[in-house]
């Protein structure tokens, strides 16, 4: 072997030991990014009562309702439509074909309108309900939806809307 190759073999090596000490300061400071915070020795791991079985349910997740109940989800006056507007849902029930009813009553006045029941990945959607100003006096309406069908019959609580003069 001659000087030249042997510093060759030399520099090779000492670039390769350079390169396995970074190695290992990045995988240190990696390892210490993921354990920042632990005492040294510790192992940070989460517990075993960080993860729900699978028949559990998370806190922020309401229950579903046992049997089917209708919701209505939104009511309001619309000054841009001069109408009432709503929209709700009937759940756990997923299904096509059955009839969604807004019932608005007003003392001794009551005006309704239908619209099919549409299935949706959790619900049965019933939206797009539209009732303008003409088929409504001035007043506080209690506002009901129902729905119907060979599955379930259902209604839910009342929901009040102003219809402005």
């Amino acid at each position: 072997m001659t000087g030249s190759d042997r510093g060759a073999g030399t520099s090779s090596a000492r670039r390769r030991a350079a390169g396995a000490a970074a190695l290992g300061t990045l995988v240190s400071l990696g390892v210490g990014a993921c354990t920042a915070g632990q005492p040294a020795g510790d192992v940070a791991a989460a517990p075993s009562s960080a993860f729900l079985p699978d028949d559990r349910v998370a806190v922020t997740d309401a229950p579903p309702p046992e049997a089917p109940q209708a919701v209505l989800s939104f009511a309001s006056w619309e000054e841009a439509t001069a109408s009432v507007e709503a929209a709700g849902y009937v759940s756990p029930l997923i299904e096509d074909g059955g009839t969604c009813t807004l019932r608005l009553t007003r003392g001794g006045d009551e005006v309704s309108i239908t619209v099919p029941g549409t299935a949706d990945a959790t619900t049965t959607v019933c939206g797009g309900f539209s009732v303008p100003d003409e088929r409504l006096a001035a007043g506080t309406w209690s506002l009901r939806l129902a729905y119907s069908s060979g599955t379930a019959d259902v209604e839910s609580a009342p929901v009040d809307v102003e219809v402005p003069a």
